[in-house]
């Protein structure tokens, strides 16, 4: 019985293939198998085949199988679709990722080799990629700050561990100058007055201003009866004053005038 030799070649990667051969009544069952078998593939999703041309032009649809039911094609003979020596199949396998093949018959060979098992694959070229790409899942990590000084990074202190340092700072300041305290609406700092300091009332005010002003308008009449007391008046200005000047200035006069007769 003659033997067909395919081969098989993945359409995104045309440096990989498999040379498969098969006896001429196998099936595209047989030959569906094998291709999966010779790549590493599973065999649960849906394979297709269509005829194509030379340009690998997709043609006619030959039909559809799977691993668990082999029946659409378990009777369709690769010969009854053989009508070229170097025959071209287009293979596509699972819809949801999807892998294409393209197929050509290369070498028909007129006798099975003595005590070989067929189908079987010829030719093995180029190592296979993976069926199944896997999703790379990169953890989250924590956001980090370095600490300025060459060292390891320290972990960034959340909001709530800022308050709490927050509340302790403000439990050390002195009471005796006041607090610091910060508005809701902006960052303004107010500097608040001690309680004891509060003028609660305009009456108070009032008040104190009029026991000021009556405290100076007594001093000032003390101030007059002791300078009255110890002789500091206007009389005693005008006593000294005025009369010394008469008395040592009137004399000088009167001598000078002496002299100049």
């Amino acid at each position: 019985m003659s033997i067909l030799r395919f081969r098989v070649i993945f359409d995104d990667y045309d440096d990989i293939h498999r040379d498969i051969d098969l006896q001429a009544d196998n099936t595209f069952a047989d030959l569906f198998l094998q291709i999966l078998s010779s790549i590493g593939f599973d065999n649960k999703h849906k394979g297709v085949f269509y005829m194509a041309d030379h340009n690998l032009r997709k043609g006619e649809l030959i039909g559809e199988i799977t691993g668990e039911n082999l029946a659409p094609l378990n009777k369709v003979d690769l010969v009854d679709r053989i009508d070229d020596p170097h025959q071209k199949f287009l293979f596509s396998y699972d819809e949801n990722n999807p892998w294409n093949f393209n197929i050509e018959l290369i070498k028909i060979m007129p006798d099975a080799e003595y005590k070989t098992v067929y189908p079987k694959v010829a030719a093995v070229v180029g190592a296979p990629p993976v069926q199944y790409k896997e999703t790379l899942i990169i953890p989250n990590r924590e956001r980090t700050e370095p600490d300025g000084r060459g060292r390891k990074p320290k972990i960034a202190a959340a909001d709530d561990d800022l308050q709490m340092f927050a509340a302790m700072a403000s439990d050390d300041e002195d009471p005796e100058l006041g607090e610091i305290a910060e508005t809701e609406e902006n960052d303004d700092l107010v500097l608040g007055l001690p309680e004891e300091l509060d003028l609660e009332t305009d009456s108070e005010i009032a008040k104190l201003a009029e026991e000021f002003n009556n405290t100076t308008e007594t001093s000032g009449a003390g101030a007059a009866e002791e300078d009255e007391e110890y002789g500091f008046g206007d009389d005693e200005d005008d006593e000294f004053g005025e009369k010394d000047e008469d008395e040592f200035g009137g004399g000088y006069g009167g001598g000078g005038s002496d002299y100049d007769e």
